[in-house]
């Protein structure tokens, strides 16, 4: 088996608690692996503020952001654009859903938008808005938010025909504490994958050289192409279906638990 270079994870669901904490034991474990020269990546669908707001980004070498839209080069402080929606794309998914969905999120690197009724988010970095027109930053991502089930299948086969040039995917929260359901939308050319590919090549690596830790369905092209993948206990099924592995959830600490008895 080809030896593992570079450790990779998720964050929500995954590396996080489902309160958005990192255990002592998980961080212990982490630093314990950089220590050794191990590459430690975060791959994740939050932008850099949203990133900084939970994790100290130190405890990590690069983070993957938007779901493989940016690249957070951590020990220069510089972040990397992939690739953005294009504005009409944007514009079109926007008159679409305004009417039907309960939340739109437009997220860059740096800025996060929220499209709402329910004003209820808190955190520092949040924007709310009430029309496209205050959108004033490149979208790496955006998130379209539904009541249920149906409404979110019958919208996704909408918004997959608006483009050939962005990818759809549904979103269900893996976490105890939260049961939202969205569909997340990116550039065709962006996506976890991808990215960790070209950060591979930047480190003269490959993905056969990486572990992936993930939960959910945009985790499952990870989960399927790196040279190790572990689903969380707490993962969708599909995930547990193609992973090589399932360790424990993240209320349990399943990425320190699989690290400490397999590369510690």
């Amino acid at each position: 088996m080809t030896k593992i270079k570079i450790i990779s994870m998720d964050f929500d669901g995954t590396l996080l608690t489902s309160q958005k904490t990192i255990t002592d034991r998980t961080k212990k474990c982490i630093q314990n692996l950089q220590s050794k020269s191990y590459i430690i990546i975060g791959i994740t669908a939050r932008n850099l503020l949203s990133v900084k707001n939970v994790l100290d980004v130190n405890l990590f070498d690069y983070i993957i952001l938007n779901n493989g839209s940016d690249i957070y080069y951590v020990k220069e402080d510089k972040v990397e654009s992939i690739s953005q929606i294009k504005n009409d794309i944007i514009k079109e998914i926007y008159n679409l859903c305004d009417k039907k969905a309960s939340q739109i999120d437009f997220c860059g690197s740096h800025k996060y938008f929220i499209k709402t009724n329910n004003k209820s988010d808190d955190r520092p970095f949040i924007k709310y808005i009430s029309n496209l027109d205050e959108v004033d930053n490149s979208v790496s991502r955006m998130n379209v938010f539904f009541d249920n089930l149906d409404e979110l299948e019958d919208n996704r086969k909408v918004i997959e025909n608006i483009s050939s040039n962005i990818n759809v995917i549904k979103m269900l929260n893996t976490d105890n504490n939260d049961s939202r359901i969205w569909l997340t939308i990116n550039p065709k050319e962006a996506n976890k994958l991808e990215t960790l590919k070209k950060l591979c090549d930047y480190l003269k690596c490959t993905i056969d050289e990486v572990v992936f830790f993930g939960d959910g369905e945009n985790d499952l092209i990870l989960i399927e192409n790196a040279g190790i993948g572990v689903a969380m206990d707490n993962a969708i099924e599909s995930v547990k279906e193609k992973a090589s592995f399932i360790t424990l959830s993240n209320d349990n600490d399943g990425v320190a638990e699989y690290l400490e008895n397999n590369l510690l």
